[in-house]
């Protein structure tokens, strides 16, 4: 029955498909959780490697950060929707396209982080030694950086989220045929003042999701920034 209200039989009540909103949501916030994931690891390796190199070596630093710079100019919505208007629609692209966005604020931690680092005794003394720059770079170097790496992933987990809804609002994340909160909002838009939950529970799905990463990232922050200590 095409938007039926919540019943027993139907949780959430069914769309203007016939299709039960439960079961949607459900599959909507699996999408959109893999999605923000996705980028945001993508993000982070990224960044990190970036940000390593650019710290490490001062000849990659005007180059890499020049052209991060440039990147970090352009907001992360508008970098999203012409990568994802260039290169489709998808799950994969999507995921590249909101980790574009992310790559450069990553790089900038992770450089800062590396100059303060490189000077260290125990960091000369593995030059001492003979350690590899990688070496140096990713065994010793690397480890310091773990926990704002930490925090830095899961405080922009709340803004993957919005960014992945309200690029599939605007029919440019994902395919009409896979579900998702923000392809769910902007299917019903027009029948909210009808039949209003249609809207209502997915809109409800996105606030909470952002809401609880937002404190999942405050608390995370907290307990290992050293810098609140």
């Amino acid at each position: 029955i095409r938007k039926q209200l919540p019943s027993a039989e139907h949780l959430l009540g069914t769309d203007n498909y016939g299709r039960d909103m439960f079961t949607r949501i459900l599959y909507g916030g699996r999408t959109t959780l893999i999605v923000a994931f996705g980028s945001k690891l993508l993000a982070i390796v990224i960044g990190t490697v970036l940000g390593l190199i650019c710290g490490y070596y001062k000849y990659a630093e005007k180059i890499l950060m020049r052209i991060l710079d440039a990147m970090a100019t352009i907001p992360n919505l508008l970098l999203c929707l012409m990568m994802v208007a260039i290169f489709g629609a998808g799950t994969v692209n999507l995921i590249i396209a909101m980790a574009i966005g992310g790559i450069p604020g990553t790089a900038r931690m992770v450089r800062n982080q590396v100059l303060s680092l490189k000077e260290k005794e125990y960091i000369e003394s593995e030059h001492a030694m003979g350690a590899s720059d990688t070496r140096t770079m990713f065994m010793h170097i690397l480890p310091s950086c773990t926990s704002y790496l930490i925090v830095a992933f899961s405080s922009g987990l709340a803004g993957a989220v919005l960014s992945m809804t309200s690029l599939s609002y605007l029919g440019l994340g994902l395919s009409p045929v896979i579900p998702n909160w923000g392809g769910m909002i902007s299917e019903a838009q027009h029948l909210m003042f009808g039949t209003p939950h249609l809207v209502l529970y997915p809109g409800i799905a996105t606030c909470l999701a952002v809401f609880g990463f937002a404190m999942l990232g405050d608390g995370v922050r907290d307990l290992l920034d050293p810098r609140l200590r």
